[in-house]
């Protein structure tokens, strides 16, 4: 008696779906944040790498709690999902930030996700 193939669409789907929440919270806080990353004295700049560290640990939490959780929910791999949603997270959050900053110091787009000097 032979077992019908399981089809992961359904998991692929949500993967990318909660990947996508993600980086939209991500850009979405970015842009909430904007004016933290005018920096004018030493105190604005250790404001704004708190807000900084507090955004970027927050979401890379979220992204494990939610990756683990789905991937227990799913298929019992919650540390397989848990590890792909921060590592691909990571890896936009990096993106986002050359990116902006090559359209701020290359394109003269500065505030975009945030203040970069060039």
């Amino acid at each position: 008696m032979e077992r019908e193939p399981r089809r992961g669409g359904g998991r692929a789907w949500l993967a990318l779906l909660l990947f996508g929440v993600l980086v939209a919270g991500y850009l979405g806080a970015l842009r909430a944040t904007i004016g933290v990353t005018e920096v004018h004295s030493d105190r604005d700049a250790a404001t704004r790498d708190q807000v900084y560290l507090v955004l970027h640990g927050g979401l890379l939490l979220i992204a494990s709690v939610s990756g683990f959780a789905a991937g227990r929910w799913i298929n019992g791999l919650g540390l397989a999902w848990a590890t792909l949603l921060v590592i691909a997270l990571a890896v936009a959050m990096v993106a986002v930030q050359v990116a902006s900053f090559e359209l701020a110091c290359s394109a003269g787009q500065n505030g975009l996700v945030r203040h970069w000097h060039c």
